[in-house]
């Protein structure tokens, strides 16, 4: 019931709308209670009047018997009571498809609202997350709970919202109207309703239970989808679309499979209702007889009760499937509520300060790093990078060079010790105020589709276009982007694939220089380039590199000559620490590395 009451209260900015529907729905159940008691009449004074004059008794107040006639809602001039019964027809229809038209609307205006705000909620949770989230939740799993899961919710919120209003009310209108023409026959109809009830209460656990997996295994399809996709080069080269195909419909027919449970449990109930009714209004059939012919009940009284009571059974059957469907929703929920209630690992801390302008040093003490308890990526680094330096992190694939640049901005805290920047842990500074002052490029360039002008000024607001285009000049990238149709306004496609690799690291090395910040991160920056793009590159970082305090991580070490200090980490630790001629010459790591790198190979 917490999912659902939690569910429920994002309708409370919308409690106006919602409460209009409510009564626009009660409305809807007295129309239904109504044309019931229009039953009586139509076979009792309409078919076979008793004389010109008969008046239509509509019904009579409970507590004093005093007689409501429907003449009494009807102008003067009309009296025949054939005029009068079709008068009251149509008008009790018009109200009651008005009020429908208008409760579905502002329910569904409600529903629709609830998940808007619900969705930017979710988005916004999962966009905070830090990047161990990312790492431990696949992609296709969180698009799966941003669309599929609240797709489901919507359906909650709205249309099963809508149905359950107006069912209950009618419900309850058609009750009043079973009970008014006779209620110890209405007492004895209602007997098999538990035996209707409780099996749908089981039968929506079941539900519950089995859109939870459904949305899982919709998840996993997701998943597929999203590797398959990104990764279309690879699967292309490789010959491999006979095996993801085979992966696809192995995932899609597990998700049959699981559909085909809740489909199962849903399409029980309306055989329940069917056969329950049946014997109820055939138990009906030989009371009646014995009820008429004693006159204890007139033909019209019986009609009226019997058709208030076969359409009482279908709100009663619409209420099931409503708890059904309900239930589906209140399952995919569950992972959207998971998601919400995941605190992020990296925040602002209470009394978080704004980290002012760089100016001095950047110190780590005594630095573990960690992902669990098993895996130690990071231990008992210890290094000062002060103001203007080029520092170049080198070592082995798996040493802990991108993870060691990661913990700067904050991507990942550190397990133990601590990071300083200019005398302040960084964890106790807001994440905004230390990233403002961080620019990275790395191995693999992040580009949105979106113009050339709108990457460029990526996260920078009011960029007019000379300063982006003094960046893009800089970065040597302005006279590639003249050259395309739309130049600075042109779409450069889903992860910038209308771009070379080293137009797209051009891209970034100027949005970098646009943002202007102190301290810049270069994260393998021109592995993937052939030579005359990585000279490219390399000049155009050059500008960037200028006046900024540098860190470097590079296989090639080539690119990491002329740095000031080059750090080598090995195994999570730091081995080596000097300029590149003093470190050629010590004969450890580095220059291990170097003369796999450099020296020539013998013929």
């Amino acid at each position: 019931m917490s999912d659902v009451r939690r569910l429920l209260g994002f309708a409370k900015p919308y409690r106006l709308r919602f409460g209009m529907a409510i009564v626009l729905m009660a409305v809807v159940g007295a129309c239904e209670a109504l044309m019931a008691l229009l039953i009586k009449p139509v076979f009792d004074v309409v078919l076979k009047p008793a004389s010109p004059a008969s008046r239509i008794l509509l019904f009579n107040w409970p507590f004093d018997h005093h007689p409501i006639y429907l003449e009494d809602f009807m102008p003067h001039s009309v009296h025949n009571v054939w005029t009068v019964m079709a008068l009251a027809i149509i008008a009790v229809t018009i109200v009651k498809g008005s009020a429908e038209f208008f409760a579905t609307y502002f329910i569904s205006y409600v529903g629709h609202s609830v998940v808007k705000d619900l969705r930017n909620l979710l988005y916004t949770k999962i966009i905070e997350q830090s990047m161990a989230f990312f790492a431990q939740h696949p992609t296709g799993k969180l698009m799966s709970s941003v669309t599929s899961d609240i797709e489901k919710v919507q359906d909650a919120v709205s249309r099963v919202s809508a149905d359950f209003l107006q069912e209950s009310f009618t419900l309850i209108g058609l009750l009043v109207v079973l009970f008014y023409y006779d209620w110890r026959l209405a007492i004895a109809s209602l007997v098999s309703v538990p035996f209707v009830v409780f099996p749908s209460s089981t039968i929506g656990r079941y539900i519950r239970a089995a859109s939870r997996f459904s949305q899982e295994r919709m998840a996993d399809l997701n998943h597929i989808l999203q590797e398959t996709f990104s990764g279309i080069r690879i699967v292309k080269a490789f010959g491999m679309e006979l095996f993801e195909t085979l992966k696809f419909r192995a995932a899609n027919k597990r998700l049959l499979k699981v559909n085909l449970r809740w489909v199962r449990a849903q399409a029980a109930t309306g055989p329940i209702m069917e056969l329950l009714g049946a014997v109820t209004i055939a138990a009906l059939l030989l009371y009646a007889r014995n009820e008429i012919q004693h006159q204890a009940q007139t033909l019209g009284g019986f009609v009226g009760f019997l058709y208030a009571l076969i359409k009482m059974y279908e709100p009663i059957k619409r209420l099931t499937g409503v708890n059904n469907s309900f239930q589906q929703a209140v399952g995919a929920s569950e992972r959207v509520f998971h998601y919400l209630d995941v605190r992020s690992e990296i925040h602002d801390r209470p009394g978080a300060i704004v980290l002012p302008r760089f100016e001095r040093e950047i110190v780590f003490e005594n630095v573990d790093f960690e992902y669990d308890a098993e895996t130690a990526i990071l231990r008992g680094v210890n290094l000062r990078i002060r103001k203007g330096e080029v520092v170049a992190i080198v070592g082995s694939s798996g040493a802990g060079k991108s993870t060691l640049a990661n913990l700067i901005p904050r991507f990942f805290d550190v397990t133990r010790g601590r990071i300083l920047m200019d005398g302040h842990d960084i964890r106790d500074v807001s994440v905004k105020s230390l990233r403002a002052q961080i620019g990275m490029v790395t191995q693999e360039t992040i580009l949105f589709n979106d113009t050339v002008f709108n990457n460029i000024a990526y996260g920078l607001e009011n960029q007019s276009p000379q300063a982006v285009e003094n960046a893009a000049r800089a970065a040597l990238a302005h006279d590639f982007i003249v050259e395309m149709p739309r130049g600075y306004q042109t779409l450069i496609g889903e992860r910038g694939q209308r771009l070379s690799g080293g137009q797209r690291q051009r891209i970034a090395i100027a949005r970098a220089l646009l943002k202007n910040p102190p301290l810049l991160i270069l994260d393998e920056a021109t592995s993937e380039l052939d030579t005359e793009s990585e000279l490219l590159v390399q000049k155009a970082l050059a500008n960037l590199m200028a006046g900024r305090t540098v860190l470097v991580i590079a296989h090639r070490l080539s690119t990491v000559r002329r740095a000031d200090r080059i750090v080598v980490l090995d195994r999570g630790t730091i081995s080596e620490v000097g300029t590149h001629e003093d470190l050629v010459n010590r004969g450890g790591i580095y220059q291990r590395l170097h003369e796999l790198q450099f020296v020539d190979a013998e013929p």
